[in-house]
């Protein structure tokens, strides 16, 4: 696990609220088992603020971007929207033109709906933002630090032509499209290692939660 300082400052909080948070980002390529990561921050008690889950539920029927998408791609079916921006960049621009403003907004009420009901004095609460793409944005710079998730590439095609049972070509493709692990590495403050078992990594970001003091009970 490698650590560095921070790349920047965000807290959140308002004048109504005593609870300031300080947000962190959690990334990683992908099949690198972030979402996994973010699973185990939860379980030990750090809120963690799901990206993607929010772009799902944006993006399904009554969901806020429905309607821009539908209209602009003719489908809202992810898979689909998914081997469509893969292909062309326009619609990979348009696609985040009508999503991401709708995820940050949403991303920061949930934010803020945390740090107003959290229980008790907490000067030192911290949220996770998971996401996908903050590196290759630049949003890593806009949180108090950024955990990223990495795997070994071949060990990443594997589990992602398993779990999602596409071929070996597509799998190599869709991580190569993806910004390196050297430029994640270069970004992040922390770096935790995946490439054994669920156990180690629930080791690791164990490790990490109870050495930064984050640990809530």
């Amino acid at each position: 696990m490698k650590q560095k300082r921070p790349p920047g400052q965000l807290s959140v909080g308002n004048r109504e609220s005593k609870n300031a948070v300080e947000v962190w980002g959690l990334t990683g390529g992908i099949a690198s088992g972030k979402s996994q990561a973010a699973r185990i921050f939860a379980e030990a008690g750090v809120p963690v603020v799901d990206a993607d889950k929010i772009s799902r539920e944006l993006s399904t029927p009554g969901g806020a971007a429905y309607d821009a998408i539908l209209k602009r791609f003719g489908t809202a079916d992810r898979a689909e929207l998914r081997s469509r921006i893969f292909q062309d960049a326009l619609a990979k621009r348009d696609l985040e033109a009508i999503l991401h403003p709708l995820i940050q907004a949403e991303s920061m009420r949930q934010i803020q709906s945390i740090a107003e009901n959290w229980p008790g004095p907490a000067p030192g609460l911290r949220v996770l933002y998971e996401a996908a793409l903050l590196v290759e944005t630049g949003r890593y710079r806009n949180f108090s630090g950024l955990i990223v998730i990495e795997a070994e590439r071949e060990l990443r095609k594997k589990r992602l032509i398993a779990r999602d049972r596409m071929d070996e070509i597509t799998a190599e493709r869709i991580i190569a499209a993806q910004t390196s692990d050297e430029e994640r590495r270069r970004a992040a403050s922390v770096v935790i290692e995946n490439n054994g078992t669920l156990d180690d990594l629930r080791a690791r970001v164990i490790h990490f939660i109870i050495e930064r003091g984050w640990a809530t009970a």
